[in-house]
């Protein structure tokens, strides 16, 4: 005959460790979508520099400046963003655009002979090619777009 323990194979719930439960909302639920936006965050201007189909059929008169730029330059690289989330909080505003060219496009290309681009990041005025700026600063960058 056998005898059989009562609860020798049951664990007791009081006697795991568990988190309180706001906390474990928090790492569960709360924590991915902060991380996940912090991500995007960082990673989404660097996207859109690298696979946009940046084909430029013109130059976008309305717009606050112009920046010329190449994906595989490391001070564009280091601009870009900023640039790129300038244009997103002013998506409204086209007077406060800043249009952005990949010269390395083979489409583009012909902007570099046209308006003399000889390094990148280059910022041109649209409505005058001779005011110009090649700058990695960004307040030397917001001076010459609010001239």
């Amino acid at each position: 005959m056998k005898h059989y323990i009562k609860g020798g194979n049951e664990t007791k719930k009081g006697n795991k460790k568990q988190l309180p439960k706001p906390i474990k909302i928090v790492v569960n639920k709360v924590l991915p979508v902060i991380l996940l936006l912090v991500a995007g965050f960082y990673f989404i201007p660097y996207a859109s520099m690298n696979f946009q189909n940046n084909d430029v059929d013109h130059i976008n008169k309305n717009n606050e400046a112009v920046m010329f730029y190449s994906s595989t330059c490391s001070h564009c690289q280091k601009v870009y963003p900023k640039i790129f989330w300038h244009n997103v909080l002013n998506f409204k505003n086209a007077d406060k655009q800043i249009q952005t060219i990949n010269v390395q496009n083979p489409n583009n290309k012909h902007y570099i002979t046209e308006f003399a681009v000889q390094e990148t990041p280059t910022f041109m005025k649209p409505n005058n090619p001779d005011m110009r700026v090649v700058s990695t600063d960004v307040q030397v960058i917001n001076d010459f777009s609010e001239r």
